[in-house]
């Protein structure tokens, strides 16, 4: 670790994010993209690959004057794994990706109601993160983090849940303390739907670039884990601006109620009903997706947003309410040119949340201290050092 203990972190975080975005890059383009002089660059990356991070992949091609081909350096995926967990009302989900953010193991389970009432949030997450530290263990994965997406209002700078209706959540908990106590492991915690900005980043070719998205979650599904609990729809947005995962304030940016909302409206809409059984039920559902469209609209156009995605639910019903969100949009937009929006369905799988999750621990694990900001959860195993310093640290350990 001698090298790495001298030279500027920030330096090596850099090289280390942008490995990890590209998944394949040479030494000259790493230099060339981060303003780095080459022996650095060479000097880091080879204490990098020494201590298993990071390998040489194949050769690229000459450049158009010929000369040696460039060698391409990824990450070792096998030096580390990410887990991700989703808890909601009715069920639990899992997830392992490697270092490059490929899905090798997933898991989900109805929510027991009875055990729910028994166990709480934190006994339902020890029950996920056994599941999946137990097939890292067999399958001589490290497991480097746990990231969680919960539909809840949370706080990631005092690693508290504020509210949680859906999982009976009504005065704040002291969530990531207790988990990281329970796991000994790095823990981060996002709202559902911002996992979902997560995981549609990671299928982007372009991670790094600035893009401003919203991450649209519509779910059917029963209100709390108690018995004969109704259920209904539920929508609640993910914001991206200028690349980034957007929080508000206080953290309440992505809850939802529709402006055309009343005092007699029942559930988020003036359309919306006490109960939906099936989302089959076109009389019901319809005028939900049609005034959710209209909210929606109003926001792309306002915030002039790039992309939008629209997931939790089948892609028969997502579609639906793509094609009225389009709509809307050239309906409210005020001017004569075309607005270029893309709206579409979004990653199509139950396991978006908690792959998103996953997706949360690496980009933790790859962050850059002089660009994490303030939003960034204060795990108590980066309180001394850079997240990467822990990796390595923790690993040498294990071994």
């Amino acid at each position: 670790m001698r090298v790495l203990n001298s030279l500027s972190e920030i330096k090596i975080s850099r090289i280390l994010r942008l490995i990890w975005i590209e998944k394949k890059i040479s030494r000259v383009d790493i230099a060339s993209r981060l303003a780095m002089d080459k022996a650095t660059v060479t000097k880091i990356t080879s204490e990098l690959a020494l201590h298993g991070l990071i390998r040489e992949a194949e050769s690229g091609d000459s450049g158009p004057q010929g000369g040696r081909k460039p060698v391409f350096l990824e990450l070792e995926n096998d030096f580390a794994c990410a887990g991700g967990i989703e808890i909601g009302p009715e069920k639990f989900s899992c997830s392992l990706l490697d270092l490059n953010g490929e899905s090798f193991f997933e898991y989900s389970e109805n929510i027991d109601i009875e055990e729910y009432a028994r166990l709480g949030l934190l006994g339902y997450f020890e029950k996920a993160f056994r599941i999946i530290n137990k097939y890292a263990n067999d399958n001589k994965k490290y497991l480097a983090g746990i990231g969680v997406g919960l539909p809840a209002l949370i706080d990631i700078k005092t690693g508290k849940i504020i509210q949680s209706i859906p999982l009976m959540i009504y005065e704040p908990v002291e969530f990531i303390k207790a988990a990281e106590e329970l796991t000994n492991l790095p823990v981060f915690f996002e709202n559902d739907a911002r996992c979902c900005c997560y995981t549609e980043r990671m299928l982007w070719k372009d991670y790094s670039r600035e893009k401003n998205m919203m991450y649209v979650m519509v779910q059917h599904r029963p209100q709390q884990p108690v018995k004969k609990s109704p259920k209904n729809i539920s929508v609640g947005f993910g914001v991206v601006l200028n690349g980034k995962i957007y929080h508000g304030a206080n953290a309440t940016a992505g809850e939802f109620r529709s402006m055309l909302w009343n005092p007699s409206s029942q559930n988020q809409f003036v359309n919306g009903t006490d109960c939906i059984d099936k989302i089959s039920e076109a009389e019901k559902v319809t005028p939900i997706f049609q005034e959710l469209a209209k909210n929606v609209a109003f926001l792309v156009n306002t915030l002039n947003l790039d992309i939008v995605y629209v997931g939790g639910i089948d892609k028969i019903y997502a579609e639906e309410i793509v094609k009225y969100i389009r709509e809307e949009i050239v309906y409210l937009w005020p001017y004569e040119w075309n607005k270029t929006s893309m709206v579409a369905t979004g990653m199509i799988s139950d396991k978006v949340v908690s792959t998103g999750a996953s997706i949360l621990v690496l980009d933790k694990l790859f962050s850059v201290p002089e660009l994490s900001g303030e939003d960034n959860c204060s795990t108590e195993f980066y309180k001394n050092m850079s997240a990467y310093k822990w990796l390595l640290n923790a690993r040498l350990f294990k071994n």
